[in-house]
């Protein structure tokens, strides 16, 4: 008897991506595996597996010894990879780091309440991104919808870099 699986993320939902959601999908899968993966369903299920949805804040078969760890991985992995396509589109357009942005990632998990995502410049107080969610609410139907979080959050990293850099940063004030 064949065991019928059903995979959460198959090849058909990567091959449907465009070009630029499915380098976010691999980024992504990269950052959890630290490898490449071949595309079948179950490759990407089983790199992708921390993104699905499930009844917990993480599915039970990624929780190891520091729960925390594990929700801050989550986020880290749609965090990350937004933030290096991010670095990769400014130093295309011409902008360098450090001296037009320089991202930091900060997580403060959470498995109960909110866990809060910041981005913020090494160099200069600047916070390019803040967001919020609660663990078991951050996860993934299909792969549309993780490229998707990546590429949104690219997009505004990139767009708050060309807007510090096109006018002075103002860190005084006081009046004149």
């Amino acid at each position: 008897m064949t065991e019928n699986i059903e995979y959460p993320f198959t090849a058909a939902q990567f091959h449907a991506l465009t070009e630029e959601e499915r380098q976010a999908v691999l980024a992504i899968a990269e950052y959890l595996t630290s490898s490449m993966i071949d595309l079948s369903d179950e490759q990407l299920s089983e790199a992708l597996n921390l993104m699905k949805p499930c009844e917990g804040c993480v599915p039970s078969e990624e929780v190891d010894e520091n729960l925390l760890n594990t929700v801050r991985r989550k986020f880290a992995a749609v965090y990350q990879t937004a933030i290096e396509l991010a670095e990769a589109e400014l130093k295309q357009r011409g902008f360098e780091t450090p001296k037009h942005f320089n991202f930091a990632l900060v997580i403060d998990a959470s498995y109960e309440h909110m866990t809060r995502i910041a981005i913020v410049d090494h160099n200069r107080p600047i916070c390019y991104l803040h967001e919020w969610s609660k663990a078991w609410h951050f996860k993934f139907a299909n792969l549309t919808e993780l490229a998707g979080a990546v590429l949104s959050a690219k997009v505004a990293l990139v767009n708050k870099v060309v807007e510090f850099n096109s006018k002075p940063l103002c860190l005084d004030n006081r009046a004149a």
